[in-house]
């Protein structure tokens, strides 16, 4: 559990830092992200060379796309949208991990967990109604973040049975700067030293917080820490209020309930 809660601090930080940033391509940000995420396994890969041993290197390759894919759409949709909101939408990767469930894991899905899917989904329209925000790329963003978030959480529980987190970790950073470097080569510039504060900071928090999730989830069932890390929400909106003013309204709080609701029964019935 405090392992979790660690997580949840830890990934919120590191969005709310990806906001702070300013004039920075969202290229450079995943490559800051992925280097990160490469340097953060170094002294691991020097005290064991065999670290990169993989019995399954498709899939591990496979992972790495996802996770060098989806943060782009994960930090276009924080740096468009207020923490709060992007944080409840990101939510839905549980939704998306029931409908995927089946066609992809050959597991049954009852009715009540797709009636329960289908409540959450209303929750997301609830937030992103017609007039409350704007229907463009970072809410789109948003939504494409979540569903490769519930491929990452398929691909990191195959990859878990029989791989050390050290090499799932590993495989992730080699691929995303594979991904990223051709992508941000072409707008690579000085940033400033705040901004490049900034993105040091960014490539610190990411690692660090997946490798606290990973390691909560060596320790515990999914079921049980899948709620206890909706205090990222606690965290999203206390930092939104201090450092950037957003206030959240009834029909954020009426997405977040059908949302958070959803996803905890879908968990606990899944379990």
């Amino acid at each position: 559990v405090l392992l979790t809660v660690a997580s949840a601090f830890v990934f919120n930080l590191e969005t709310t830092i990806i906001k702070l940033v300013e004039g920075v391509p969202l290229a450079t940000l995943v490559l800051a992200r992925s280097l990160g995420q490469f340097l953060w396994v170094m002294p691991a890969l020097i005290r064991d060379p065999t670290l990169p041993r993989t019995r399954h290197l498709p899939m591990a390759i496979f992972r790495g796309a996802l996770s060098g894919v989806s943060w782009f759409t994960y930090y276009l949709s924080y740096s468009g949208l207020p923490l709060a909101t992007a944080t409840v939408l990101s939510f839905t990767t549980v939704l998306f991990v029931t409908a995927l469930a089946g066609p992809v894991l050959g597991e049954r899905v009852g009715w009540r967990r797709w009636l329960a899917t289908g409540v959450g989904f209303l929750g997301v329209l609830a937030i992103v109604r017609p007039g409350a925000l704007e229907l463009g790329w970072p809410v789109a963003a948003s939504m494409v973040s979540a569903l490769l978030g519930a491929a990452i959480v398929l691909t990191t529980k195959f990859l878990a049975r029989d791989e050390r987190t050290g090499t799932i970790m590993f495989w992730i950073g080699v691929v995303s700067v594979a991904i990223s470097l051709p992508a941000a080569w072409s707008g690579l510039a000085w940033p400033g030293w705040g901004n490049l504060g900034l993105l040091v900071l960014a490539g610190i928090c990411g690692p660090f917080a997946m490798h606290l999730w990973i390691e909560a989830l060596r320790r515990a069932d999914a079921s049980f820490l899948a709620p206890i890390s909706y205090t990222r929400l606690v965290f999203a909106v206390g930092f939104g209020l201090v450092l950037f003013a957003e206030l959240p309204d009834l029909w954020l709080g009426l997405g977040t309930a059908l949302i958070l609701g959803s996803a905890v029964y879908v968990t606990r019935r899944g379990r």
